[in-house]
């Protein structure tokens, strides 16, 4: 992949996957109520399962599926339903004071990588979007899996990147001072919630 096509690439990657998005909600939540550094966790998930959508993608799976409404509709309902069971969970969750670290939930780490994988995993539109996006930089006159090396771990960078930001961006204007943490609970837990009815209402089109 040339350097001028991989700069446009890269430019394109990040102008399109700014847009907040559940697993960037999901990173804004888990660094209010893990705190920032944990949050890591859960945005390797996301990333975990971004590399697994491109690697469907790039071996023509990502075609079947993008094209099929019925496994659209699995994977967009799975993470539909995985984004409202956590927003209510935090909805529901007690109340008290984030006066230090100490008070933070505790939650495995394990834990937040799983939910930020299942979130972007069950994103259906994120395999519709590499379906359409990736075939726009690849020279079909190359090997396909050098120009993929390069195309995967630039966008899951980038990914990673964002969602991070997003998450510190957040954690630093809500957790400023000694924020009631059943306040954040019910902005979070609407967060995701409103974000699984948008996911719920998405369609391929």
């Amino acid at each position: 992949m040339e350097f001028e096509v991989w700069l446009t690439y890269a430019v394109a990657c990040l102008v399109l996957t700014a847009t907040p998005g559940p697993s960037i909600f999901l990173g804004i939540v888990h660094s209010i109520n893990y705190g920032l550094k944990r949050t890591i966790f859960t945005v390797l998930g996301d990333i975990s399962a971004n590399f697994i959508q491109m690697i469907l993608v790039s071996i023509g799976l990502g075609l079947i599926i993008a094209n099929s409404e019925f496994a659209f509709d699995i994977i967009k309902w799975l993470g539909a339903a995985t984004l409202f069971y956590m927003g209510v969970k935090m909805l529901l969750a007690p109340t008290k004071s984030i006066d230090k670290k100490d008070d933070l939930e505790k939650v495995s780490n394990l834990r937040l990588y799983i939910s930020g994988f299942m979130v972007a995993a069950g994103n259906p539109k994120a395999i519709v979007f590499f379906t359409a996006f990736f075939p726009q930089f690849i020279d079909t006159s190359q090997p396909l899996f050098p120009q993929m090396a390069i195309m995967c771990p630039t966008m899951a960078l980038l990914d990673f990147t964002l969602v991070m930001l997003y998450a510190f961006s957040a954690n630093k204007v809500l957790t400023t001072g000694k924020a009631k943490l059943h306040i954040i609970n019910r902005i979070s837990g609407g967060i995701l919630v409103g974000a699984s009815g948008a996911l719920a209402l998405t369609s391929r089109a």
